[in-house]
């Protein structure tokens, strides 16, 4: 009861508008595929959203559950979203920090053509490149699930959907980043073969986030990211709900710019 109210609470200081209010809460009842508005205090434009899907549960955990969300102020203007679905963890980013550069990489079509309307409804002004494609350990094709819900989709061993596969090092070059303060990655059990990957773009990425899936535990992503010259930090430790990583040289850099961990 008490954090239903304050979750409540929150959302009366968050929410521009008693429709945000309502599809926040589950209430607003909309028919249809058409694409809806959240709009928060924190940002200027809306962010689109699909009702009936797992789109506001999301937003829940990015603007209520602040997973993403560092100790200190956030320090990364360079960010590669590997795993961008829609686009929401752009907007949560725009409404903390004042972005430079934002790659976002989705292989599912359908969240990737509402990752460019996201775009163009927050009125992006800063650089930013979108790629299609699943991030993989080599490039060029994989198999792709799109069962069930978009945040979901994964590569598999086969199946009727094939979509473009490129590294995280392919990715960054053909975005111009040759430096990337952030490499967030969330890509449902993708983490597994991207992350052995790490020696071949260590020297262009300062830090990572990762949500792990099936079974992938910190000592797994600790003893990988450790052995390429990062340290490693449990969930809660840098970033609130997920493990992280700071390359070493670039440690003093972000304790400078207000990072605690």
């Amino acid at each position: 009861m008490l954090n239903r109210i304050a979750d409540s609470l929150w959302l009366v200081r968050v929410c521009k508008t008693l429709e945000t209010f309502l599809a926040m809460k589950g209430r607003l009842r909309v028919g249809g595929e058409e694409l809806r508005s959240l709009r928060f205090r924190s940002l200027k434009h809306p962010i689109v959203y699909r009702p009936g899907t797992t789109d506001i549960s999301v937003a829940w955990e990015l603007f209520r559950g602040s997973e993403y969300a560092v100790r200190g102020s956030w320090p990364f203007r360079t960010v590669l979203d590997c795993g961008a679905n829609v686009g929401m963890f752009l907007a949560w980013l725009m409404s903390t920090t004042q972005l430079e550069h934002y790659v976002g990489v989705e292989a599912d079509q359908a969240s990737f053509e509402i990752l460019e309307r996201q775009i163009r409804s927050l009125k992006v002004g800063f650089q930013y490149s979108l790629v299609r494609a699943a991030v993989w350990e080599s490039d060029g094709e994989v198999h792709f699930d799109t069962t069930g819900p978009s945040w979901g989709h994964h590569v598999v061993q086969s199946g009727s959907v094939t979509v473009v596969a490129k590294t995280v090092k392919s990715i960054l070059t053909d975005c111009g980043v040759e430096q990337c303060d952030l490499l967030k990655l969330d890509i449902e059990g993708g983490e597994l073969t991207v992350l052995p990957t790490i020696d071949q773009w260590s020297q262009n990425v300062r830090a990572i986030v990762a949500e792990l899936h099936g079974g992938l535990d910190f000592p797994w992503f600790s003893k990988i990211v450790t052995a390429a010259g990062y340290r490693a930090y449990p969930a809660g430790r840098l970033f609130r709900s997920h493990p992280g990583a700071l390359r070493g040289d670039a440690i003093a850099q972000f304790r400078h710019a207000g990072l605690t961990a």
